[in-house]
């Protein structure tokens, strides 16, 4: 027995699977495609987390300190992380007529 799941069966109201049904399929990609963008999305975030932590304790190993500069690499990166996310999330929930297009003036 199969069973298939809509986004009519999770979202909360008809108006939220609707939204959710124009912003996934609005861009008229592939689902493999948007698989491979969220992907891209997660390692950069986690690398972003991640690689100034291991800058500061390869600095710590030279410098000969404790774990002072990977503890400052591990809170930028965090932070860079964070201020990453919420921008993507951000661009996710604007809808199309709310971005603007800059213009050249004269």
């Amino acid at each position: 027995m199969r069973v298939r799941l809509d986004w009519h069966d999770v979202a909360s109201s008809q108006e939220e699977a609707e939204s959710i049904t124009r912003r996934n399929r609005g861009d008229g990609r592939s689902p493999a495609a948007g698989a491979a963008q969220w992907a891209s999305r997660i390692m950069t975030i986690s690398l972003e987390m991640v690689l100034p932590g291991l800058a500061g304790y390869w600095f710590d190993t030279k410098l000969g300190t404790k774990f002072v500069f990977m503890l400052v690499g591990f809170a930028l990166g965090g932070t860079a992380a964070l201020k990453h996310l919420l921008y993507l999330a951000k661009k996710e929930n604007q809808s199309p007529s709310d971005i603007s297009i800059p213009r050249n003036e004269p």
